[in-house]
């Protein structure tokens, strides 16, 4: 059986049960063979951009015996993914790439209406946040897991929800519990980070800076008090 890392365990996790998998930017394909290996989905597409990543993956499929159920498709994000498998889609997973990378593929004309979106961002999660209330996408559910050294965001979306801008306090914290243990760490190293980046141009000789340091450091403030009103609910 194949082992996934944690933060692509817990994607696995929010798949639906009896569904149609479709891994964009799947490397080794391991995520979608575990899916139709343990039963949860009834099968899946493993697409990557690159021939590499999809040799790897194609090779993946062969030696887990699921030439039958997962399909191999070389495909910029949604771009290339043939029409009969995007109808099936039931849940689209996009791990592993920065929030801009994901927001971009998210633009395609071609994203299936009715389909789960579970993501896992490595950088630039507010901005992803931003971008999903602001093309109607809503957020299930949203928790940090950790991966080795880091905490990752992994989010639940779906379309259908009202378009609407966040506040930089929205698309820093998202859906986050600060009741999680992970999620609580995710978010104190977020403020943390923040107030690094305020304190730095707080000491800069240029005024502009030392003004954007105290919208930066009230910034870091307002995750501090979300992070204890949740923690003390």
């Amino acid at each position: 059986m194949i082992k996934l890392s944690p933060r692509l365990a817990a994607c696995a996790m929010l798949a639906k049960k009896g569904g149609f998998a479709l891994d964009i930017g799947t490397d080794h394909a391991l995520l979608p063979c575990f899916l139709v290996m343990s039963g949860v989905s009834r099968g899946a597409c493993a697409a990557d951009i690159a021939e590499g990543p999809l040799l790897a993956a194609k090779k993946t499929v062969s030696l887990c015996g699921l030439g039958d159920k997962v399909t191999a498709v070389l495909s910029d994000g949604l771009k290339n993914i043939p029409d009969d498998i995007l109808a099936k889609t039931t849940d689209i997973f996009i791990a592993g790439m920065g929030g801009e990378l994901i927001a971009e593929i998210l633009s395609s004309e071609r994203v299936p209406p009715s389909a789960n979106f579970i993501l896992q961002p490595n950088t630039r999660a507010p901005m992803l946040r931003a971008f999903l209330a602001e093309r109607g996408f809503a957020t299930v559910s949203e928790r940090a897991v950790r991966d080795g050294k880091f905490l990752y965001p992994v989010i639940l979306a779906r379309l259908g929800g009202p378009s609407r801008k966040l506040s930089e306090l929205e698309a820093e914290v998202g859906s986050l519990d600060p009741r999680d243990p992970e999620s609580l760490e995710y978010l104190r190293g977020e403020k943390k980070r923040i107030i690094l980046a305020g304190e730095g141009m707080a000491a800069s000789e240029d005024r502009e800076k030392r003004e954007e340091a105290e919208r930066v450091l009230a910034l870091a403030k307002k995750i501090e008090e979300y992070i204890s009103g949740g923690v003390n609910q």
